[in-house]
């Protein structure tokens, strides 16, 4: 039997292993990327996750502050519209006009001879301003019953000038009495007369005009 013996296969394997060794680096760097896009994927699926995660937390918190928010909200309308209501309320306490004063100022100017039957007050308020009215109605008696009420009338209107200097009284009526009185033992014609007092409790607001913005630009005449 005869025997070979292969000498050149150290040659062949060596011939062979540099055939493979592209074909190992190329598996080896595919395995790599391979490796590498699956930790990236799972980082961007863990990153997706806690994202969602948050979003889900976040959108349960709304769910659960939004109810609170809205009757936060009707509350805060609610104490809004008392704020209002109270300040108006104290706008017009501050505003308020005492007629007792007022009464009392001319009720002791009123002679003897002067009986005053209805005394009234009326007072109406606008946005910028306040009016008054203040209504007396009596009978006078005296030797000139008319000239009494006259000067009663003169009387009320320098007190009220006196603090309010818009003040003006004038007579709605005076008419002659039906029937004399008797004073003192003395017969006395009457007027029966009603006098009248309007006047502001407050002075009307200084309007301050406005500075001209633009200035009156004359035409400048061309010359040729």
């Amino acid at each position: 039997m005869a025997l070979r013996l292969n000498l050149y296969h150290e040659v062949l394997r060596a011939k062979r292993q540099k055939q493979y060794d592209p074909l190992k680096i190329s598996f080896l760097a595919l395995l790599v990327i391979a490796i590498g896009m699956a930790g990236y994927y799972v980082v961007q699926f863990s990153r997706g996750s806690s994202a969602q995660s948050a979003s889900r937390a976040k959108q349960a918190e709304f769910d659960r502050l939004g109810p609170l928010a809205k009757a936060a909200h009707d509350r805060e309308v609610e104490l809004t519209k008392k704020i209002d209501l109270a300040d108006r309320v104290n706008r017009k306490i501050e505003k308020r006009f005492y007629w007792a004063p007022v009464f009392e100022s001319v009720v002791t100017i009123v002679p003897p001879s002067v009986q005053i039957t209805k005394l009234s007050g009326d007072s109406k308020a606008t946005d910028n301003s306040r009016s008054c009215q203040l209504t007396m109605e009596g009978l006078a008696a005296s030797q000139e019953p008319r000239a009494t009420a006259e000067e009663l009338r003169r009387a009320i209107g320098e007190r009220m000038s006196v603090k309010y200097p818009a003040a003006v009284a004038t007579f709605r009526n005076l008419d002659e009495g039906g029937e004399p009185v008797r004073v003192n033992g003395q017969s006395l014609a009457t007027a029966v007369f009603t006098i009248q007092v309007t006047f502001k409790p407050e002075p009307d607001p200084v309007v301050v005009p406005k500075p001209a913005v633009e200035r009156m630009r004359r035409p400048i005449a061309s010359t040729n």
